[in-house]
């Protein structure tokens, strides 16, 4: 199969790139033969519209069978802790609309857009691949994806009172976007750096996130679970 495997930074994509150095073939700059498997590493940048950027060029020139988005993420839900490692199925563009007031607008209730014209589901943006997968031995989440991070109580309130998110990134929702458009098999893994509270840097769990995040990553790897060889 021909794998991709994208971050939004060089940070979160550097254990995957140490690890496949050293046990599989490098075929290319940023490539590799693991297990049969050709890898290709992506880093395509932080936020939506560079995600949506260079995901979206890289797709006209080659479709992979199967895309893998990894990264970090705050956690919305006390017993996903810092460290906990999730796999995202659903996301929501959660501060794209318009401000009234004290309220948030979204798209959908504007009438800009409809809630249920692809790739939306009522509103939400639903990776249908993970239904092939019987048995993920981490837990599926909903998310929501944000330009400016939680960081206020009042802004964490609202988002939570809207969505009801367990996590928060700011690539998440444009990943799921463009790969349902594309009609690529998708997969997005985060590990928990920190709550989503008041910001507070002295709490955050960055290095043990990301330790977390590849270990299951390459457990899962090394598996290769027959579902993905159905997709």
């Amino acid at each position: 199969m021909h794998i991709w495997v994208t971050a939004p930074t060089a940070m979160e994509m550097k254990p995957l790139i140490s690890w496949l150095e050293s046990g599989s073939q490098q075929t290319g700059q940023q490539k590799y033969r693991f297990r049969g498997h050709d890898i290709v590493i992506k880093v395509t940048g932080v936020g939506a519209v560079a995600t949506v950027f260079h995901l979206t060029r890289e797709l006209e020139k080659d479709k992979p069978d199967w895309i893998l988005q990894i990264g970090l993420a705050g956690s919305y839900h006390a017993e996903l802790v810092p460290g906990s490692v999730v796999v995202v199925e659903r996301e929501r563009l959660a501060d794209l609309g318009a401000e009234d007031r004290d309220r948030f607008v979204d798209i959908f209730s504007l009438g800009l857009e409809s809630p249920d014209v692809f790739p939306f589901e009522q509103g939400w943006l639903v990776n249908p691949y993970l239904k092939k997968f019987r048995n993920l031995p981490i837990p599926a989440v909903q998310g929501i994806t944000v330009q400016t991070v939680s960081g206020s109580a009042a802004t964490i309130a609202r988002r939570a009172a809207l969505y009801q998110p367990q996590i928060e990134t700011m690539e998440g929702a444009a990943f799921h976007y463009v790969c349902l458009h594309m009609q690529v098999p998708f997969m997005q893994l985060r590990a928990i750096s920190n709550y989503v509270e008041p910001r507070d840097k002295s709490k955050w769990k960055i290095t043990e996130a990301l330790a977390s995040l590849h270990q299951t990553l390459q457990q899962w790897l090394l598996a290769w679970p027959e579902e993905l060889q159905m997709l």
